[in-house]
């Protein structure tokens, strides 16, 4: 019988404390980092703001002091690809820039930066989209690194519910692919059939939600039958490149997380917490559970533990504090409604 792996949370008052206490409580699930030859942290860097809905630079520095004392000279490399950048014709060095990220190689020892967004050596990773099947692409670097964490921040989530640790590590999609995720867009081929979406300029929809309310925003999705559509393959799809991004290790920076319209138009909640796992389903379910949600409520960890076995979500050998007294329940994703329609079969 698989022995289950331990998940760790930690609540107080410093952020970088709170996630060296979590990784000392998993130390022994962390094994394998001690013969890695190339470790890759993947933050979350997802908007250009606010802050908060990125993986703040302080995290990074946890994770890579807590590694520093158990291989003092193994390559880490902090690697990202940043969709709203992309949409907005920026370089993802723009948003390591901006969040104080170089900072990190003047810091530590053979720490390196780096970003995917011209990488075209690639992995293909099969999707579901509303106009057939199809297929995105995730940079092949991915097969350098034989140790990879996922650190990134609880959030609900415009089509898949809530985003954690797992769907974090959609940064190794190539930027111009990333919006194929969620369905609603075609394949990269040339002759592949086209959506809507399809046709509008790269970024557009994003420039869009600067511009409109969320409420309205929110109500013209809930009319759009594509909308529909794609929340019933998002999970699938998640599921797909998790598969050929699978991280060694899920830490969520819970200092601050973002209810109500996530990933990057929510309001920030002060939670002031921190999980880890080396099991990235165990971590996602916990992180689920400490912003209101059941893990069942979310596809893609349903289909990762139930069909896939690729985790469990269970609360066994959960250490440190007490997630009870911890966890609430936070305001939902507007579309909400419509995302929990995941279970029905696209037509």
């Amino acid at each position: 019988m698989t022995v289950k792996k331990k998940a760790a949370l930690i609540t107080g008052e410093d952020r970088k404390e709170n996630i060296k206490k979590c990784l000392s409580l998993i130390r022994e699930d962390m094994g394998p980092i001690e013969n890695a030859g190339n470790i890759l942290i993947k933050p979350n860097l997802v908007a250009l703001k606010p802050d908060f809905a990125n993986t703040n630079v302080e995290a990074i520095e946890a994770v890579i002091e807590f590694i520093r004392d158990i291989v003092p000279d193994t390559p880490i490399t902090v690697g990202e690809s940043s969709a709203s950048a992309f949409y907005c014709g920026l370089p993802t060095t723009r948003v390591f820039e901006d969040y104080d990220y170089y900072r990190l190689e003047k810091k530590y020892n053979n720490v390196t930066l780096t970003d995917f967004d011209n990488d075209r050596d690639v992995i293909k990773s099969p999707i579901l989209s509303v106009v057939g099947d199809t297929h995105l692409r995730i940079t092949k670097r991915i097969e350098e690194f034989d140790y990879k964490i996922s650190l990134s921040v609880p959030k609900t989530h415009n089509f898949a519910v809530a985003t954690l640790g797992i769907k974090n590590m959609a940064g190794l999609v190539l930027r111009e692919d990333m919006a194929m995720i969620h369905g609603m867009k075609g394949g990269i081929e040339v002759d592949a059939p086209k959506t809507f979406l399809d046709r509008l300029p790269p970024g557009a929809i994003s420039k869009a939600r600067r511009i409109i309310p969320n409420r309205l925003m929110n109500f013209l999705f809930r009319q759009y039958p594509t909308y529909r559509k794609s929340v019933k393959m998002i999970h699938r799809n998640i599921v797909e490149f998790a598969k050929r991004t699978w991280p060694d290790l899920v830490v969520l920076d819970g200092f601050v997380c973002m209810e109500g319209d996530g990933p990057v138009d929510g309001t920030a909640v002060e939670m002031k917490t921190a999980i880890a796992s080396a099991d990235p389903v165990k971590a996602d379910g916990i992180g689920a559970r400490l912003i209101g949600f059941e893990p069942e409520e979310i596809g893609y960890l349903y289909y990762l533990q139930e069909e896939d076995k690729m985790g469990e979500y269970s609360l066994e050998n959960l250490v440190g504090d007490d997630l009870d007294q911890i966890r609430r329940k936070f305001r939902r994703h507007g579309t909400y409604d419509i995302q929990c329609q995941w279970k029905e079969s696209p037509t």
